[in-house]
Formats: C-alpha cells, structure tokens, sequence
C-alpha cells in the first residue's frame, strides 16, 4: 500500500492504494479531492499536489482526480507506459518507462516543459520539478528561484525537492541542497 497527502499545500486530504489496488480518500474536500477518487481500478503509486491527486494505474497509465486547475486532471494521459508521478502544486510530471518525462498543468515558470533525457526519478516541488538522469547528473525546470545553485558536477543517487529547495544524495553518501533557504534548509548537518 501507499499513502498520498497534500498537508503541504494546507488542503488537508490523504489517499492511500489498500490492498486491492483501489484507491481512499479521505479528509477535506472543496474540489472533489475525496470524492472524485476513482471507485474502482489497480494502482500501485500516488502523488498529490494542491488539491488534487494522481495515480499511477497498475498498466501505467494515469488517473487524476481534484480540482482541475490548467485542466491539470483532464488533461491527465489515460494510457501509457509510466513508471513514476511526482506532483508539484498545479503541476504533475511523469516518468514513463523508456526514461523520457511527460508533465501536464500549470506551465507558468516552465514546470511543465522537462529537458529531454533519460531519467530514473522525479520529484517535484511547489513551481519545480528535478529528474535524475540516468548518468547520475540532475536537472532541474520550472520557477527558477527554486532551481538556482543545481549543482552541475557529482554523480547523484536520489533526489528529494520540497516546495522551494531541493536536495540530491551523491553517490559518496554526501548531500546538497540548492534553492531557497528562508529556513537554512540548504545546510544538511
């Protein structure tokens, strides 16, 4: 099983895969981010943004449902081969299986137009979203003052961004962050 939640974005909702690969919701729900879960169907992953989640269907393709913000759940692909979503705040990016990245929602700072490449994770912040290739490097696309600093050298293992910063794991075992640090979240200990 696994668990979506979009406290984040103070929406305050949670899904969850059960056992059967269907999908719950649960919590508040203005824009149908409960309600609209689908009632049937196999997923095996979620990723939720403001207001809406989607999943990745058990034949790769995609599901949304919320508010459909830049037509952000209509617009969401049916059918495909995806590997990964990763939910930004009006945005969502998926990895398909042949390490290309599709994105779809609000294209406002460019979140929704990735390099191409091959890639093997994704994770997204509020305006961003990083991918790490398959060489190692990282790239970044989307609200620029969250992606300023994206370190150009060093061979990275796992990269987790957050709604304004991002941070990489190298392959050293060493972390860096680069974006915003209103908080200091740019200094791991």
């Amino acid at each position: 099983s696994a668990l979506a939640s979009d406290s984040l974005y103070a929406a305050q909702f949670h899904c969850a895969i059960k056992t059967d690969g269907g999908v719950a919701c649960w919590g508040e729900d203005s824009y149908g981010q409960v309600s609209d879960a689908p009632s049937s169907g196999s997923f095996t992953q979620l990723s939720s943004g403001g207001y809406y989640t989607c999943g990745l269907k058990s034949d790769g393709g995609v599901s949304c449902w919320g508010a459909n913000w830049d037509d952000l759940v209509s617009n969401a692909p049916s059918s495909g081969s995806f590997a990964q979503l990763s939910s930004g705040y009006r945005h969502i990016c998926g990895l398909e299986s042949d390490g290309s990245v599709s994105c779809w929602g609000l294209d406002n700072y460019g979140q929704t137009t990735p390099p191409s490449g091959s890639f093997t994770q994704l994770s997204s912040g509020q305006e961003h979203t990083c991918g790490l290739e398959s060489d190692g490097s990282v790239s970044c696309w989307g609200g620029s003052s969250y992606i300023n600093g994206t370190p150009s050298t060093g061979t990275f293992v796992e990269i987790q961004a957050t709604r304004n910063s991002t941070c990489g794991i190298l392959e050293a075992g060493n972390v860096i962050c680069w974006g915003s640090s209103s908080n200091d979240q740019l200094n791991p200990p």
